[in-house]
């Protein structure tokens, strides 16, 4: 009692205990009055879970008797999450009491020093355990989303968000006192030292995070190597004073606190500048991210203001404001990945169609000029080789009377006019898709021993070239299968009018397909490509020994 002489009085109307980076001790005096005929036990608990040595006595007439020693430096480890001591007030009993502070230079303390009788104090714990759990349970989910993101999308900003959250519960868990139950009490200042590396770590992370999701590298790409260079040196710099230059930290502590306020300031200013550019891209995306970062940013400087100057209190319900923020931010920032998650999506398909139309473009360019090639091939055969095969046969008559060479030049002619019409039907937009089957039908009929039924109903007589140009050719590319490979007898064909589509049925009663040809061959390849140039669908149905069957809807209303 008579050393609290060497003491200095501070008058301080803080709602908190508060000791600046000099102050190594301090000391409180408290009286506590139990008014029931019944004793009471009085818990005496603190928020901050760094406390390196505290002490709690009790005025005894003159002397001090010790009610307890708690801190990181006692070497008792704790059995909660936050330290308390446990004193026993007798009935009508009037008790002073003198809380002892001790810490290191250099180590600003600020903690709340709750006094509750028992009851209040467990009730009180149990709101703060389901708001861990809460707060817990959110982690988990939304670590579990990003970790399915990454593993189906493989983006690096699934990644880093994922281990952005895994650091900052190591943080929140530390700051909440967790450390001090799941350490040794041999190794309770390991605590701290997690409480710094993931306070750091998680700043890199999110701000790392923050460059991806705000596409820096394509609006910014300046800025964003400043950030780089400015958060590998925060890091490196506050590990390196922390944990290799404590000494020099302690002695020159108002500079490097100085300097890293300063670059914490540049990087919150750097995040605020990018996201107004990139709001400029996008909105939606970009408010949500705003939300977050607005939460985790103030939720960031009140936690500075509170513990390193002392200036306002920054808790809850017996919890950490930061507790809270963090919370917040988490939840926003879920969903801006769900926003982003779809936008990728949005993007993905957006390009797979571009592709489809490209790819459609090719194709109608293919089947153009396949039918260009055709035209001119067929042309030259009918108009130039047949040609020359009639002026050859005329001069060979003239010379000649052989009624079997005659016959062998008829039969050439024949042939290359039969070739020239596959090639090239007659004008479909003369004699209409029925007439070129039919011609086309007649001239099979002379070679192949084959019955092909023909119908049509409700069949539009004028339809777009293009689409009868395609049927034209699907029916010939069935009808060459059928005479190559079904060894059928009978084939039925119909042509079917609707409103809004016509339809081609195509049967056989021949040997039908295998799986693997229904996949492999070349022709339906090429009539599938037909029918998705024309938005169409395509019906193939065929078993061994039960013919085939094809059914071609085109709707009419593409064209």
């Amino acid at each position: 009692m008579k050393t609290l002489h060497r003491f200095n009085p501070m008058d301080d109307d803080r709602s908190f205990f508060y000791l600046s980076f000099d102050i190594v001790q301090a000391y409180s005096k408290f009286i506590l009055k139990n008014d029931s005929n019944t004793s009471k036990e009085i818990i005496l608990s603190f928020s901050y879970p760094f406390l390196e040595d505290v002490k709690v006595y009790k005025a005894v007439e003159d002397d001090l008797k010790l009610e307890g020693n708690i801190g990181i430096r006692t070497l008792e480890q704790s059995i909660e999450r936050t330290w308390k001591v446990s004193m026993r007030l007798m009935p009508n009993e009037k008790a002073a009491y003198f809380l002892f502070f001790k810490k290191s230079k250099g180590k600003p303390l600020a903690t709340d020093v709750s006094i509750q009788d028992k009851d209040t104090y467990y009730g009180t714990g149990s709101f703060q355990s389901i708001a861990i759990g809460s707060y817990v349970g959110l982690i988990l989910l939304s670590l579990l989303f990003t970790t399915l993101l990454f593993v189906f999308i493989k983006r690096t900003l699934f990644l880093l968000y994922g281990l952005y959250l895994t650091v900052l519960l190591i943080f929140i868990a530390s700051y909440l006192g967790f450390t001090n139950v799941l350490l040794p009490s041999v190794s309770l200042d390991l605590g701290r030292a997690i409480y710094v590396i993931s306070i750091e770590l998680s700043t890199v992370l999110f701000v790392l995070f923050a460059q991806q999701i705000l596409m820096v590298k394509e609006y910014l790409p300046k800025l964003k190597k400043s950030v780089e260079i400015v958060i590998v040196f925060q890091f490196v710099f506050r590990i390196f004073l922390h944990f290799m230059a404590n000494s020099m930290y302690a002695v020159h502590i108002e500079f490097f606190m100085k300097l890293w306020y300063l670059s914490l300031v540049f990087l919150i200013c750097a995040i605020v500048f990018e996201i107004f550019v990139y709001l400029k891209h996008n909105k939606k995306i970009g408010a949500y991210f705003t939300i977050s970062y607005l939460f985790m940013a103030v939720g960031s400087i009140l936690l500075v203001l509170h513990h390193s100057f002392g200036f306002l209190k920054f808790s809850f319900y017996g919890l950490p404001g930061i507790f809270y923020a963090s919370a917040i931010e988490i939840f926003f920032l879920t969903i801006t990945l769900t926003l982003v998650v779809g936008q990728i999506y949005t993007e993905r398909n957006s390009f797979a169609n571009k592709l489809v139309l490209q790819q459609q473009k090719f194709l109608n360019a293919f089947v153009q000029g396949q039918e260009d090639e055709r035209k001119r091939v067929g042309g030259e055969l009918h108009d130039n080789i047949g040609s020359k095969i009639a002026n050859l046969k005329r001069l060979f008559s003239t010379k000649y009377d052989d009624e079997k060479m005659q016959k062998e030049f008829d039969d050439i002619c024949e042939d290359v006019r039969g070739v020239a019409h596959s090639i090239t039907p007659s004008e479909i937009s003369l004699v209409g898709l029925s007439g070129a089957i039919d011609e086309l039908l007649d001239t099979i009929g002379k070679t192949e021993q084959l019955t092909v039924n023909f119908n049509t109903f409700q069949f539009p007589e004028s339809l777009n070239e293009n689409i009868s140009t395609h049927l034209f050719r699907i029916v010939q590319e069935l009808l060459q299968n059928v005479i190559k490979h079904a060894n059928a007898s009978l084939v039925d064909i119909q042509l079917f009018g609707h409103k809004n589509s016509v339809t081609l049925s195509f049967e056989d009663n021949g040997q039908g397909s295998s799986e693997q040809k229904k996949s492999s061959g070349i022709g339906l390849k090429n009539i599938r490509s037909r029918v998705t140039q024309m938005n169409g669908q395509f019906l193939f149905d065929s078993e061994r020994g039960k013919g085939t069957s094809v059914l071609v809807i085109i709707p009419t209303k593409y064209t």
